[in-house]
């Protein structure tokens, strides 16, 4: 367990005082970014590893910061707050990450079974001062940045057009209506990222914005009504840089922005033929620039996009999440070349992150995963067929499988196995530890293992939060 009064006297010696550390006769603002790669466990971080930097001694930015643990994600079950069960999803981890409370899977930010709102670091920061941002590759309204401002029953609940459809698979507790603003409640999770006033928010999801409230007015102009710039491209001098406006919402996609990488000819895991009693595995293929990408901004971009933004202010510290969100959502497409090209994305986005880190003393920079997903390296097709001649009988992984040549003409194997094939049509998430690297913070203060709730915890005694 962490100790974190132990970490709270040692921020205090260091002279951080209220929103801010002394250095010199300088105060210079507690600022915290988190990077969360969905779905990104150690498998998906090797994966990328061996395709990008081959297999001696590289490290991706995110493997050079220099604390590092794993955590723990725990996951508690609807109908029996008081049991756990041992695989999460995006809403319930992100909840945790974000409030430092326990829930279960589909809930944002509210309590399993009994519907509490959860109140979020995000929205605790922003009542003591602090600027605030999140930006991702998914729909803002999707459950991860979701998670740091909103409070609904069910991750579903993006948009007002949402509220009032049944969702056939959760419970009547987890329900839309519940939260509906006519129902008294605070509405879709895009009007309340509107009411929340984050001052940066940058990702896709127009569509949902284009909706109307229950007043008859579309959330766009409600989002200019409450001082948000409205953008819809990143440039190098871009006019919102020298803008007045206090806010910052830039759409770049109808939902999810597209991946940076594609496979060639668009290929992905396929399921291993047999033919005449032997396997028959599909030829290897290259990883892609994805042409759906051309115009939209990377999620290095956005990062520093962000950062400008709340940094203008020197003397208010921010806090910012950034999310790597479509690793997850190409793994579960059992797209690897789509996983490994939006792990790259994230870890460009984390070395804008330290390179900012450098520059402002008392930025805490976390990266880590909110669960685990499926796909692993597995022995090459050469490997299985000399077994199959040898035992007489065929070898071959379950599930599906691709070979892909990395940068460095090395081939990889990688392979999903947790739905079968061919019915299977979506790979599972999996119940894995997952890593954490942390800059800012001494590393003797951080366990080999802690939890979820222990990073909150921990970027809450960093912002001095009461």
């Amino acid at each position: 367990m962490l100790k974190f009064r132990r970490i709270l006297a040692t921020l205090l010696i260091s002279g951080l005082l209220a929103t801010g550390a002394v250095f010199g006769d300088t105060v210079k603002p507690a600022n915290v970014i988190l990077f969360i790669g969905d779905g990104m466990d150690e498998h998906q971080i090797t994966m990328a590893r061996n395709y990008l930097l081959g297999p001696e001694e590289g490290l991706l930015a995110m493997e050079q910061l220099p604390v590092r643990s794993s955590v723990r994600v725990q996951t508690l079950l609807e109908n029996r707050p008081d049991r756990f069960t041992f695989i999460a999803d995006s809403a319930n981890s992100a909840s945790t990450l974000a409030t430092g409370q326990l829930t279960s899977i589909g809930r944002i930010a509210t309590s399993a079974g009994t519907d509490f709102d959860q109140p979020t670091i995000l929205q605790a920061a922003r009542e003591s001062g602090f600027l605030t941002g999140l930006v991702t590759t998914a729909s803002l309204t999707d459950a991860t940045p979701a998670a740091f401002v909103a409070h609904t029953a069910h991750r579903n609940c993006q948009g007002p057009e949402d509220m009032n459809r049944a969702i056939s698979y959760a419970p009547p507790s987890q329900q839309c209506a519940i939260d509906s603003k006519q129902q008294g409640g605070p509405g879709s999770i895009a009007e309340q990222l509107i009411d929340a006033r984050v001052d940066v928010l940058l990702g896709g999801g127009k569509k949902y914005f284009a909706q109307k409230n229950h007043s008859g007015a579309q959330l766009l102009d409600q989002a200019r009504s409450q001082g948000y710039q409205l953008i819809d491209h990143i440039g190098q001098h871009d006019a919102s840089d020298q803008s007045t406006e206090p806010r910052l919402l830039g759409l770049f996609s109808p939902g999810h922005l597209p991946v940076e990488w594609i496979g060639s000819g668009n290929r992905k895991a396929e399921a291993v033929e047999l033919v005449s009693g032997k396997p028959v595995f599909a030829a290897p293929f290259d990883c892609l620039k994805n042409p759906r990408h051309n115009g939209i901004p990377t999620l290095a971009q956005m990062t520093r996009k962000a950062l400008a933004r709340l940094s203008r202010d020197p003397s208010r510290g921010f806090f910012l999440m950034v999310e790597g969100a479509s690793i997850d959502k190409q793994a579960h497409r059992r797209n690897p070349c789509g996983q490994i090209g939006e792990l790259s994305a994230l870890d460009s986005a984390v070395a804008v992150g330290r390179e900012f880190a450098k520059q402002h003393p008392g930025t805490l920079v976390i990266v880590t995963a909110d669960h685990g997903q499926a796909s692993q390296i597995l022995p090459l097709p050469d490997n299985y067929m000399a077994l199959t001649e040898s035992l007489q009988s065929p070898q071959y992984p379950p599930g599906y499988y691709a070979v892909l040549k990395t940068r460095h003409d090395d081939l990889m194997a990688v392979g999903y196995a947790t739905n079968a094939p061919p019915q299977g049509g979506w790979e599972q998430h999996t119940g894995v530890d997952v890593p954490v690297f942390l800059e800012g913070i001494d590393g003797l203060e951080v366990p080999a293992l802690m939890s979820q709730r222990d990073i909150f915890r921990l970027m809450r005694e960093h912002l001095q939060l009461p």
